[in-house]
C-alpha cells in the first residue's frame, strides 16, 4: 500500500464502531500519527478493552476514551457526547462507522429487519452528525471549520445493489443524501461535512454474503481485488484533512462497472 502521513496532534476523533471493522482502523491510523481517540465502545467490554489497549499502544503520548453509544437511540447518543464533554473533551472531528448489514435473502427480509437495519445506519447516522454538530460548533476556529465530519456510507447506496443487501443499500443510498442535506446546513457553523463510500472491503461485516455473490461483484472490479481496511482508513483521513471539500460522497471502490 502507497504510505501517506497525516498530521492529527493535538486533535480528538470521534470513532462510532471504533472498536472493530473500519471503526478501529480508523482510530488506529489518527492515533498513530498523534491525534487522540474516543470510541463508542462495543457492546462486548472485551472487545471495547482490547481496541483501547491497541490504540493506546500505538501510541503512548495518546489519549484513548471509551464511552456507551448505541447509535439508533437519541437518548444514548444524546449520552454520549454529554460524557464527552462532562470528561472535558473536545470533539474535533468525527468518523461515524457504525452500521449493521445482515445480507438476507430478498423474500426473507422482514419489516422488523428493515426496521432494524434502518435504525441503526440511517437514524443512527443522524442522530450522531446532529450530536456530534452541537458539540463541535462552539469549538474555535481550526483551520477554517470548527469540526470535521465523515460518514462511513457504501457504494452500495450508489452502484453496487444486491438483493441479499437491499434494506442495506437503501439505507446507505439515504445516509449519501443526509450528507448533502447535512453539509449545506452545518456549513454555516463552520461544521464540514462528507462521506466516504467504500467498495467491497475485507471485513466480518461483508463474511456473511454468498460465495457467488462474492464472486459477481469481485469481477465487476477493476483492480481485482477487494480493499484492505487500511486504505479505507486512509481516504478517511484525506477526507478530514482536505480543504474546500464539503457535502461530497468520495467513491473509494477499486473501480467497478
Amino acid at each position: 500500500m502507497t504510505r501517506v502521513t497525516f498530521d492529527f496532534s493535538g486533535t480528538t476523533t470521534v470513532v462510532t464502531g471504533g472498536a472493530s471493522g473500519i471503526g478501529f482502523t480508523c482510530a488506529e491510523l489518527i492515533a498513530r500519527y498523534g491525534g487522540n481517540i474516543i470510541i463508542s465502545a462495543s457492546r462486548s467490554p472485551e472487545k471495547t478493552e482490547k481496541a483501547i489497549a491497541q490504540l493506546q499502544k500505538v501510541n503512548s503520548k495518546i489519549t484513548v476514551h471509551s464511552f456507551p453509544c448505541e447509535v439508533g437511540s437519541e437518548d444514548s447518543v444524546k449520552g454520549f457526547f454529554a460524557a464527552i464533554k462532562q470528561a472535558g473533551l473536545r470533539v474535533d472531528y468525527l468518523i461515524h462507522s457504525a452500521g449493521i448489514s445482515p445480507n438476507t435473502e430478498f423474500l426473507d427480509q422482514t419489516a422488523k429487519e428493515w426496521d432494524m437495519v434502518y435504525n441503526t445506519n440511517t437514524t443512527g447516522a443522524f442522530l450522531v452528525t446532529k450530536y456530534a454538530a452541537l458539540s463541535m460548533k462552539d469549538n474555535p476556529t481550526m483551520d477554517e471549520f470548527r469540526g470535521k465530519i465523515v460518514l462511513i456510507t457504501s457504494t452500495n447506496g450508489i452502484n453496487s445493489q444486491d438483493p441479499v443487501s437491499a434494506h442495506y443499500d437503501s439505507s446507505k443510498a439515504a445516509g449519501n443524501m443526509l450528507v448533502r442535506t447535512a453539509a449545506e446546513h452545518l456549513s454555516e457553523h463552520q461544521i464540514c461535512v462528507n462521506a466516504l463510500a467504500p467498495g467491497w472491503i475485507e471485513t466480518a461485516l461483508n463474511n456473511t454474503l454468498p460465495p457467488d455473490v462474492r464472486e459477481k461483484e469481485t469481477a465487476k472490479i477493476w483492480m481485482r481485488r477487494w480493499a484492505k481496511p487500511e486504505e479505507m482508513a486512509a481516504c478517511a483521513a484525506h477526507i478530514l484533512t482536505m480543504p474546500y471539500y464539503m457535502g461530497q460522497v468520495l467513491m473509494a471502490d477499486g473501480g467497478y462497472r
